[in-house]
């Protein structure tokens, strides 16, 4: 069989792909036999194994320990299945142990090499390497955040860019890392989910390769901790978000692991920000077959996380409903309302931040799917609201929403705005200047209590 293009949304870790050739093999180990009748070596590169597979991640660069390949091997998800009734527990371990001392002692490093390849070249000679790389100069020489956008726009007009764009954005971390000199912290802050949140596995892949778990651990308590990043809220919380995406990327979508490092950060805005990225990744539509979802059940893991862990949750769970709903947002409204005792109005925040990305920012779509809500259209237009600001980064344009809203839902919509402008601006005479430049002053007040003006 051959390797299937959803193999592309592989963790960063992913040690076996389902539906892969195998590999002839340069090592004739017991581990090296169980590699190659596995079939990694076509997806996957492996200088051991004489394994060049382009589809799913370097082995080589991202040397990862030992438990970290077994676990994969033996539990699956995020598109491969398990493979404990294919192997024996015995040959999961010679993998295991094959696959992490190998490239351990590969010698090949994670460095990002630029070049002269570039995006219009790659059009005539539309190969995957040609893109990855392409992209990642953009990256290195201009920032991610312009490689991210002309990866979005390409996505969706290059065939040779969508075929491969989760991969492609993995390169777009790894130039985006090297552009920041390795500071983890900024690239992640400056990261989006384009191409099932590729970018942040390829810094993360990158920033943790070969770290055992106790290291990650170490490590993520002081990532986002320096001066450049905790000066400004805004991109504080992007980048402890970033981290939560990394941390379930890393672990191969462990949810209880990653949400008890999130536990451990140092401040109680780190440990609820880290648990967005961390559910983001879990419930998001093409993120991956996480094991902490149920189809006959698509409130969960929110209905049974603990209380510290449910907002962020709660704030995501209608992609979830709505992926398995078939964007029926009345069954999904119905669903909200199914959610536990004082979380219902948390799910329908989360219901219009959807609404807001299904319409593509448009003021009148995004409130004719709120009105589906009902008795909670305000709650929906509150969430579409705080999108819209932040989509905008609370310019002007994010108050066309609450313009176009009914009368009786426009208070609410500017409060929504506000928690924004606060996140974005530290002094609380910016942030009231900023309510004052986009809201009527007939509703200032409600921009001033979102932001946390007293």
């Amino acid at each position: 069989m051959k390797c299937r293009a959803a193999t592309a949304i592989l963790l960063a870790f992913l040690p076996l792909a389902a539906g892969c050739g195998g590999s002839s093999g340069a090592s004739s180990s017991p581990g090296a036999k169980v590699f190659a009748s596995a079939g990694c070596g076509t997806c996957h590169t492996l200088q051991a194994a004489d394994a060049k597979g382009q589809v799913g991640p370097n082995l080589d660069e991202l040397k990862p320990e030992e438990s970290t390949v077994a676990r994969q091997v033996r539990s699956g998800g995020n598109g491969m299945p398990s493979f404990s009734s294919r192997l024996s527990a015995h040959q999961i371990s010679l993998v295991a142990q094959f696959v992490s001392e190998s490239a351990r002692s590969s010698g090949t490093t994670a460095t990002f090499k630029p070049d002269n390849t570039t995006i219009s070249g790659c059009e005539k000679h539309a190969t995957p390497d040609c893109f990855r790389q392409a992209f990642a100069n953009v990256a290195y020489r201009d920032g991610p955040k312009k490689a991210l956008n002309l990866l979005a726009k390409d996505d969706v007009s290059v065939p040779g860019v969508h075929a491969d764009c989760h991969q492609i954005a993995h390169a777009v971390g790894h130039g985006g890392l090297a552009h920041y000199k390795g500071n983890a912290a900024k690239a992640l802050s400056q990261g989006a989910m384009t191409c099932n949140s590729g970018y942040y596995h390829g810094v993360i892949e990158r920033a943790f390769a070969g770290v055992p778990r106790e290291r990650v651990i170490r490590i993520a308590r002081r990532l986002c901790t320096g001066h450049a990043v905790t000066k400004e809220e805004f991109l504080l919380y992007q980048c402890v978000h970033g981290l939560g995406h990394g941390l379930m990327i890393y672990s191969g979508l462990d949810l209880p692991w990653s949400l008890k490092v999130c536990d451990r950060l140092q401040t109680d805005f780190d440990r609820v920000s880290c648990t967005g990225g961390v559910f983001m990744q879990n419930l998001m539509p093409g993120m991956g077959t996480s094991r902490y979802l149920r189809k006959n059940d698509p409130i969960y893991p929110c209905n049974a996380v603990s209380e510290r862990h449910k907002v962020y949750c709660y704030l995501m769970v209608t992609s979830r409903i709505l992926s398995l709903d078939g964007y029926n947002w009345r069954k999904t409204a119905e669903w909200c309302r199914r959610s536990e005792r004082g979380w219902v109005t948390t799910c329908f925040e989360s219901y219009g931040r959807d609404a807001s990305g299904t319409a593509q920012y448009d003021p009148r779509r995004t409130i004719r799917l709120c009105l589906f809500a009902g008795r909670n259209a305000g709650d929906c237009i509150y969430g579409a609201a705080r999108d819209w600001g932040n989509n905008y980064a609370g310019g002007p344009e994010a108050s066309r929403l609450c313009a176009a809203s009914p009368a009786r839902y426009r208070g609410r919509c500017f409060e929504g705005i506000g928690t924004i402008l606060g996140a974005l601006h530290r002094l609380g005479s910016e942030r009231t200047a900023a309510c004052n430049a986009i809201t009527p002053k007939r509703y200032r007040h409600d921009c001033y209590r979102g932001a946390a003006i007293s």
